[in-house]
Formats: C-alpha cells, sequence, structure tokens
C-alpha cells in the first residue's frame, strides 16, 4: 500500500481535526475567495479534498463545489457535512488527483495543506496538468503547500515532534530531509491506550523557481506569490508557499 493510501486514517483525523475549526476554515475560504474572485455560483475545484472543510465552505457560500480525494472514507465524511448543511450545490468524487475527470469546466481550482508532491516528478506534473485541464481559460488555480526553504530549516533544527494529542494518544515523530531527492521524510509513531502503530511518508518538496516552471509547462501562468493568507510577501522565511496562477 502506497504511504498516502495508509497516512490519513482515523488517527490522522484526531491529531489534525481539533486544528480544523470553523473560524480557522472560513478564513482559508475567505483567502481563497479573495484570490479566485470569482462571481457566485461559479463551479470550484477542491483538488485532494480531505472530509470537505473547504469545499462545504464554498457550496455555503454559494458557489458549485466539488471536491475530489483519494480517499473513500474522506469522502463520506465529506458527503456527511455536506447533507448535515443541506448543500445542493456540492459534489464528491473519489478519485485519483492524477487523472483528468473534467474539461474546460471550473472558474477556480485550489490545493490546500500540502496535499501536493505525493508522487515522483512524472506523476506530480500530471496533477499540475490535470487541474489545468478542468479549468476554463483563464481560470485562477492556488497552489498552497509548505514552504521548502523553511521546511529544511525547522528539520535541521528540530527533527522529533512528541506531543500528547489527547488522553492515553501519543505522538512521536522523526523528520528528515534528503537534499539528493528534495524529499521530506517522515515516521510517525502513535502511542494509543498502551497499543503503537506506525506510519511512514515521503512528500517531494519543491522550490518555488521549479513550480514556476512545472506550472507554466502544465499551461498555467504565475500571477503572485504570498507567505501566508493574510497575504505577507513570500521569502525563504515563510512557513507556507501560496502560488496563485491562471490558466493560458
Amino acid at each position: 500500500m502506497n504511504w498516502y493510501e495508509e497516512l490519513f486514517n482515523p488517527d490522522y483525523g484526531r491529531i489534525y481535526c481539533p486544528s480544523f475549526t470553523p473560524e480557522r476554515n472560513a478564513a482559508e475560504v475567505d483567502f481563497l475567495e479573495s484570490v479566485l474572485l470569482l462571481p457566485k455560483g461559479s463551479q470550484v475545484l477542491d483538488v485532494a479534498c480531505g472530509h470537505g472543510r473547504h469545499t462545504v465552505e464554498f457550496a455555503k457560500r454559494g458557489y458549485q463545489a466539488m471536491g475530489i480525494d483519494l480517499n473513500p472514507r474522506f469522502i463520506d465524511l465529506a458527503r456527511q457535512a455536506a447533507q448535515l448543511e443541506e448543500l445542493l450545490n456540492v459534489e464528491f468524487l473519489v478519485g485519483d488527483m492524477r487523472e483528468s475527470y473534467f474539461v474546460n469546466r471550473f472558474g477556480g481550482a485550489f490545493s490546500y495543506f500540502t496535499s501536493f508532491g505525493y508522487f515522483n516528478n512524472a506523476d506530480n506534473r500530471k496533477v499540475l496538468e490535470s487541474v489545468a485541464k478542468a479549468l476554463v481559460k483563464s481560470g485562477v488555480f492556488v497552489l498552497e503547500t509548505v514552504n521548502r526553504d523553511w521546511t529544511i530549516h525547522k528539520v535541521e533544527n528540530q527533527p522529533r515532534r512528541w506531543d500528547e494529542i489527547e488522553p492515553d494518544f501519543f505522538l512521536l515523530e522523526d523528520t528528515s530531509f534528503n537534499a539528493h531527492t528534495s524529499r521530506i521524510h517522515t515516521k510517525r509513531i502513535i502511542f494509543d491506550k498502551g497499543e503503537r502503530r506506525t506510519v511512514e511518508y515521503d512528500v517531494k518538496l519543491y522550490t518555488h523557481a521549479e513550480l514556476e516552471d512545472m506550472l507554466e509547462e502544465s499551461g498555467m501562468q504565475v500571477i503572485s506569490t504570498f507567505g501566508t493568507k493574510e497575504m505577507t510577501p513570500y521569502s525563504v522565511s515563510s512557513p507556507r508557499m501560496i502560488i496563485v496562477c491562471k490558466k493560458q
């Protein structure tokens, strides 16, 4: 089994979901709205949507929202969230973001919270090509990911993380960066009421110049880059890298 099929299990939800508050989701969609600049009712694609926290928020604001994710469990959770809100303008698809399911359909698309870089270079390019194909001409794509330069510095100075997530639910992570492959590797060990579970994952991190080249080769041109959703300028010390681009 590939790591990206194994990582996003119930443990992942217990670790991250408490931080995905309604206020955080709304603030992130506020930012996405401000850079996508789409009229209400436009079609928006959430690439690797997870449990649909952004997709549902877009639908609540009057957009025609579509979320795609490889994880059937996440898609079930996303559909449940949409049903609780009684939303009829949102769809979810179990699918591989490397595949092209749509052609010239969406005015905007986004990939948020480091959902890019899971594969080898050729397959990562396929992700961008499928996004470009799904967008209408002049459609806007937002790619939000961890900043490679900041991450290298953090890993060198803080390679290990130890947290008590819940009572009797502990997380130990060891992280390393391979300068030859530009991949960050994490071994995560969960201690849950005496039971131990281990999962490892491995993400390719790109420089801004590399991503700009890949986006252009996929038919998209970079418009702007930010270091945070507050639109602070991007630099090597920015924790995040948020690239806004437009289909040519």
